[in-house]
């Protein structure tokens, strides 16, 4: 058997691990500014999300959406001449691996003014952000003919829009562990192992949820095996098509025009060679994925170096007799012995019969 690899297409949760974790450091490193970000996440009405899971070309335009929302909202609240930093990434699953369209967004608390001054915001109003990320939304539904503007007028008019913004708690700058996790978690993969049971002899897969899900009455869903197989490739991202994206003052752009801006990159045989970011190793993703570290002696407490690297089969034998680590061995009967019995052929391979 070969090992499979999604290859960086949100599908097996231990690829997604890894890239979330390699991820989320280098958005700490070399995006984020130190200055504090909160959490914020943006849903809207179930009669909407199926548009997206048809037209998956709208994702983009609902992230579009979702961060000129917040632009325009900071610029009311802080500055007409500020742009905040937004992170923006789209999930398309709910509790139940459902087709659940909605958006996390990473972003500074405040925005930042052309001098790269920052000027926090006090207060957060999530129903005035609301508002203005539904009018953008529809009217772009609209102009990409995917809804019509009588339907757009009755939601618009709808007692509960439907539409929800959820501001959560800033995060300081100096708490880096938590703008990781954070990082981590925005851009986590929609399947989960731990909660996947699958009953071979009745042919069925069983997902539990985290919670209750008030419309089932329950936290789990039970499916056939096509139907699971079905639903998880719902959220698997069309080829060359990215769920995350960077807007205002983290937008690519406005990130490279800033890093040639800054004093002495003009000279360049004058500027220090440029070192590497170094490569993340094993045993640093493994301590942050279960909490341990692996080059830490469990006896003594002292760090653990590699010295060599042991390829003959003797070698390791020998070693792991003298640690009392093999293996036991078991004592099997030698495997019996066929006669092996020739037929004569003719010339043409067929089976002659005996004399």
């Amino acid at each position: 058997m070969i090992p499979y690899s999604c290859r960086g297409r949100s599908f097996c949760p231990s690829c997604e691990k890894k890239r979330s974790l390699l991820w989320a450091e280098w958005l700490r490193e070399e995006v984020l500014e130190p200055v504090p970000h909160r959490h914020l996440v943006v849903t809207m009405p179930r009669l909407l999300r199926p548009l997206f899971r048809r037209r998956r070309e709208l994702l983009l335009d609902l992230s579009q959406c979702g961060a000129s929302a917040l632009s325009e909202y900071m610029r009311r609240q802080v500055g007409a001449d500020t742009r905040p930093g937004i992170v923006v990434s789209v999930a398309s699953s709910g509790d139940l691996l459902q087709w659940h369209v909605h958006l996390h967004i990473l972003m500074t608390d405040g925005a930042f003014s052309d001098d790269g001054t920052f000027h926090p915001l006090a207060t957060w109003d999530g129903e005035a952000l609301m508002r203005l990320f539904r009018e953008r939304l529809l009217a772009r539904l609209i102009e990409k003919h995917a809804i019509s503007q009588e339907l757009a007028t009755k939601l618009m008019a709808w007692r509960h829009p439907g539409f929800s913004t959820h501001v959560a708690e800033p995060i300081s700058a100096d708490d880096t562990k938590a703008l990781e996790n954070l990082a981590g978690y925005v851009t986590r993969n929609p399947l989960s192992l731990q909660r996947l049971v699958y009953l071979d002899g009745q042919q069925a897969v069983i997902y539990k949820g985290l919670k209750h899900n008030p419309t089932l009455g329950r936290n789990f869903e039970t499916m056939d095996p096509l139907e699971w197989l079905a639903r998880m490739a719902d959220h698997i991202p069309d080829p060359g098509k990215h769920r995350t994206h960077f807007y205002g003052y983290y937008a690519n752009r406005v990130r490279g025009d800033r890093a040639a801006e800054e004093p002495g990159e003009g000279k360049v045989e004058e500027a220090p060679a440029k070192k590497r970011r170094c490569s993340p190793s094993w045993a640093r993703l493994i301590a942050k994925v279960f909490h341990a570290d692996p080059l830490t002696c469990r006896k003594c407490g002292g760090k653990l170096k590699i010295v060599a690297y042991l390829h003959d089969t003797i070698a390791i034998k020998q070693i792991l007799d003298h640690l009392g680590l093999s293996p036991p061995e078991e004592s099997k009967p030698p495997p019996d012995v066929h006669e092996v019995v020739r037929v004569p052929v003719d010339d043409g391979g067929r089976e002659m019969e005996a004399p």
